[in-house]
């Protein structure tokens, strides 16, 4: 059975206006690629830092030893130092956390551990050459 000139005409008309939508929606998917082109930047376009800047690292207390000192808690990552550190006596355990993690001078440690700078220096001293000797032991 042929169509009739009236189902022609419909469909001609129909297949028209699907062409024109068809024509809309690719002319708006490149409007929109464009536009996202001249505004957002891929990630590997971005330099390291500004990339660094927006990472987030998960922080979990079992991830490090928490060391207390001068109402201060103080993070050790390193498992290896934390163990080490454990194991000095406490005052030149203290020395060293304040020296090179609170990065208090010798002054400012003398004063809040009540003694003389040379007594701090000498801690210092002490508690690095047992802590070379506790990681060598380890290793």
């Amino acid at each position: 059975m042929k169509p009739s000139d009236f189902q022609k005409t419909v469909q001609c008309r129909f297949e028209s206006c699907l062409k024109k939508v068809v024509r809309s929606v690719v002319k708006d998917y490149y409007k929109e690629l464009n536009r996202r082109k001249n505004k957002e930047i891929s990630f590997s376009e971005l330099p390291d830092v500004l990339v660094d800047k927006m990472a987030v690292w998960d922080d979990y207390e079992t991830d490090y030893t928490i060391f207390s000192v001068c109402g201060i808690d103080i993070r050790v990552l390193d498992d290896e130092l934390a163990e080490a550190l454990k194991k000095l006596p406490e005052r030149k355990r203290n020395t060293l956390l304040m020296y090179y993690f609170l990065e208090m001078t010798e002054s400012e440690n003398a004063n809040l551990q009540k003694i003389t700078q040379s007594g701090v220096f000498r801690n210092r001293h002490h508690a690095l050459e047992t802590m070379k000797k506790i990681l060598k032991e380890e290793h």
